[in-house]
């Protein structure tokens, strides 16, 4: 028998097990200890899961975000214990299971992990003093911190089990998974498991009342707790005033994903942009790309703010936007360039911010393109600026351009090697470059290295990433006919590639060719402009 066998007998075991465990628990709380089950709020709160577990987007990295989990505390919150793990049952199902051919081994494995995860958390909630189907104001603000712990019980549970499973079937490591994935996931996690405890009070508040004797006083139980009723047209009321809220959260999840792809596709054009404009110097193909991602990578190791971040990639994406201003013989040549020559290739920084800034959105990255050829020490150009005057984006971004300019060939010299040119922003830290900003990129460059050696071959198929880990089981091994199509894509992405690569050097080759034919001595007057200034050293290349 092949592993893969093995493998789907062994989660074909857990999901046998999960369920009749889940049905054990459910069963010993009804019989054996008296606990009600509310029938049709878990009939109303189980269609809601299923609803919330259809909706969801891709994100650009693969993966896929559902609501699930805002039901399931919801549930938790509003209900009482085998309620909620009946629930959380319900957790398996989602609209589009026909369409996809789930198996329903998978999907009882599915089900059974929310369901145990619901029953510890449930346990933990009310252990901890969490109120249910009554809510007085201080009585929900006293819920969030047995929430907040139930919660964290739930993602961990949640996590290793997805780990083990995902190691069963698809040999995923574990360590990979939780540090990766499942840790990515637990700020939603705490957000959604917040916003379920408050559609839960909404439920419970039109769905529950305290019973009250004739003047008006609460009615207590044997145990001296209140006595709580519900009806069906209080349930039904619970579900339009949760219905409301649910409408909201796909109206929210629908503009999200619009945002997302808008965003997406900004980038993507951006991208295009660009390369296009450095089809003018074939040598420059993929340059401002992969000065974004160097930027990009510096930037988040120094903590920068997300939204700074990621102005930053976009201006390091249009920071040559200017150089079309510069005649393509003078990019061109290997001669030395003349003082005339050497001013025009200075004015492209200027160039670029100008058009940048007639761009309202466009218009605070000018900064960071008009400076990104300035010296630390007030050697370099458009304005002299010297030391922390300098903009800190302008700064990060001469680091990234200087070094893959010097990883890549010129018209007036040959590459150089990752370590010549780590050596030669070290030997002008101080003096052309930040020496802060050089030792970050240095690491951010060693850390990425690292991470590429370590990287395994990823998995068949990757877990998605939703409001919580098992609700991503149905990506892992059910969608067969989506695993082919990730495949014959990602084939397809490989070959557009190396035809790119081709074409990119092939051009390469012919412009390299042209200029041999026209001759000219090495350019002392080139690095001069591509360090942008008189400094000695070559370390701020790029023109």
């Amino acid at each position: 028998m092949g592993e893969g066998n093995s493998m789907d007998i062994k989660a074909k075991a857990l999901a046998a097990v999960g369920l009749a465990g889940s049905l054990a628990i459910i069963l010993i709380q009804t019989l054996a200890r008296e606990v009600p089950v509310f029938w049709f709020s878990v009939v109303v709160l189980g269609a809601l899961l299923v609803v919330c577990e259809t909706m969801g987007e891709r994100m650009a990295s693969g993966g896929r975000s559902t609501y699930g989990i805002i039901v399931i505390f919801a549930a938790i919150a509003s209900l009482n214990t085998p309620s909620a793990m009946l629930v959380a049952l319900c957790g398996a199902f989602h609209l589009r299971m026909f369409e996809r051919r789930q198996d329903a081994w998978e999907l009882a494995l599915a089900g059974s992990v929310y369901a145990l995860c619901a029953w510890v958390s449930s346990a933990v909630y009310h252990a901890l003093g969490g109120a249910s189907r009554a809510f007085t104001f201080s009585g929900a603000m006293r819920s969030l911190l047995p929430l907040l712990v139930a919660a964290g019980v739930f993602w961990a549970l949640n996590a290793l089990a997805m780990a083990a499973i995902l190691r069963w079937r698809d040999g995923v490591e574990p360590a990979r998974f939780l540090v990766g994935d499942a840790l990515r996931l637990l700020p939603n996690h705490f957000l959604y498991a917040l916003i379920g405890l408050g559609m839960g009070v909404i439920y419970a508040q039109n769905a529950f009342h305290v019973a009250l004797d004739l003047e008006g006083r609460p009615l207590l139980d044997a145990g001296g707790n209140q006595v709580i009723l519900g009806s069906v047209a209080e349930s039904l009321r619970g579900l339009f005033a949760v219905m409301a809220l649910t409408a909201i959260l796909g109206v929210a999840w629908y503009f999200s994903g619009k945002n997302i792809t808008l965003l997406e596709s900004y980038d993507r054009s951006m991208e295009v942009l660009v390369t296009h404009l450095e089809k003018r110097e074939p040598y420059l193909d993929g340059h401002a790309v992969r000065v974004a991602e160097h930027a990009a990578r510096v930037a988040g190791r120094m903590r920068l703010p997300v939204y700074e971040v990621s102005r930053l990639r976009h201006a390091a994406l249009l920071h040559d936007l200017g150089r079309p201003a510069i005649p393509r013989e003078i990019l061109l040549q290997r001669a030395t360039l003349s003082a005339e020559e050497f001013e025009r290739v200075k004015s492209h920084p200027l160039e670029g911010a100008a058009r940048l800034e007639e761009v309202s959105y466009l218009a605070d990255m000018a900064e960071a393109v008009r400076h990104h050829h300035e010296y630390y020490d007030g050697g370099g150009y458009i304005d002299g600026l010297k030391g922390e005057t300098i903009p800190l984006s302008a700064r990060i971004l001469a680091v990234a351009d200087a070094y893959d300019a010097m990883l890549h060939p010129r018209p007036w010299r040959e590459a150089k090697s990752r370590e010549a040119a780590i050596a030669e922003l070290r030997e002008n830290a101080g003096r052309q470059f930040d020496a802060e900003i050089v030792e970050h990129f240095i690491a951010s460059i060693q850390e990425e290295e690292e991470r590429r050696e370590k990287e395994t071959p990823p998995a068949t198929a990757a877990p998605d990433e939703g409001g919580a880990a098992v609700g991503e089981m149905r990506q892992v091994g059910g969608e067969p006919g989506e695993e082919r199509k990730s495949k014959r894509r990602a084939k397809r992405r490989e070959e557009v590639l190396r035809e790119r690569r081709e074409a990119r050097e092939r051009l390469e080759r012919e412009a390299m060719m042209r200029l041999e034919e026209e001759g000219g001595a090495a350019p002392a007057r080139h690095e001069a402009a591509e360090a942008g200034g008189s400094a000695p050293g070559e370390g701020g290349e790029e023109l």
